[in-house]
């Protein structure tokens, strides 16, 4: 798929259902990887910066208007489902993340057991800072900061800065 708004360099393989509107725009090496048992829909005048990647071998992705992915940022299996609001930004080296491996079956190699999934919402107008991890079932309310470095393994109300590992509540925006 080479069209305006897609760097010749990007990687866009389409196995599923992907709509990339003309006005988004895939910048030098990001990678797309859609599945056949996958789905992304991408917002209007969204950008992917360079080296970012997206896989979604299972499950979905969607994003509102003006979402941006900084350079080097990983979106890695939202089997359960990634929603991205309006006017958001996910900092370079972000990395959201859907599944986890299962662990529970003793004498069962960790590869093998099933994976639990959850889904990830992400707001309206939400700043994730730069090498921010975002973990499976978490949802970060509208307006939410999250501090570059975290590591969010539970909910964020609206509005709420939060830093740390594990993220904890810092304050509110004024």
């Amino acid at each position: 798929m080479i069209r305006k708004g897609i760097h010749p360099s990007a990687v866009v393989e389409n196995l599923g259902s992907v709509l990339i509107p003309e006005s988004t725009i895939i910048e030098p090496l990001a990678v797309v990887f859609v599945g056949g048992r996958g789905r992304l829909n991408l917002g209007e005048m969204n950008t992917i910066y360079p080296g970012a990647t997206i896989r979604i071998d299972q499950g979905w992705m969607e994003t509102g208007r003006e979402v941006s992915f900084g350079s080097g940022c990983h979106i890695y299996e939202p089997r359960a489902g990634l929603t991205i609001g309006d006017h958001s930004m996910i900092g370079g080296g972000v990395l959201i993340c859907g599944v986890n491996h299962g662990y529970a079956i003793r004498g069962e190699p960790m590869r093998h057991q099933p994976v639990e999934a959850a889904p990830i919402v992400i707001g309206k107008d939400v700043w994730v800072g730069m090498g921010a991890i975002i973990l499976p079932g978490v949802t970060l309310g509208d307006g939410a900061i999250i501090a570059a470095g975290a590591v969010v393994t539970s909910d964020v109300a609206p509005g709420a800065v939060v830093s740390g590992v594990p993220a904890r509540f810092a304050k509110h925006r004024e």
